[in-house]
């Protein structure tokens, strides 16, 4: 898998469980430390992406609450669409970054 695509997927993985925090703070847990490091590590990750994959991906995270998303079966899980015969058929899925032709979130493929 292509380093970048791994670095968005840990990404979202990390703000997904920052937003899961947050409900938890407002639920009046005590969270202060599982935050802090949270945090620090998405900022290690965002240090580490090019800054075009970052910029999109904050765009996409400001307007989807899903930007990174798998594809299966050659559905993208974000718009829930066939993608075009040309993505799906390709053998180096993965060893890039690519993006839905349709709702311009970052995809990744999941093969059984």
């Amino acid at each position: 898998m292509h380093k970048q695509l791994e670095l968005l997927i840990m990404l979202h993985d990390l703000d997904i469980l920052l937003n899961e925090v947050n409900q938890d703070k407002k639920a009046g847990f005590e969270i202060n430390k599982r935050m802090e490091d949270l945090v620090k590590a998405k900022r290690k990750i965002e240090g580490k992406l090019q800054p075009n994959f970052l910029k999109r991906y904050q765009k996409l995270a400001e307007k989807y609450a899903r930007a990174v998303v798998p594809v299966i079966d050659g559905i993208c899980y974000g718009c829930f669409v066939t993608l075009p015969t040309s993505f799906v058929v390709r053998k180096n899925r993965n060893e890039g970054v690519d993006f839905c032709p349709y709702c311009a979130r970052f995809i990744y493929w999941f093969d059984d």
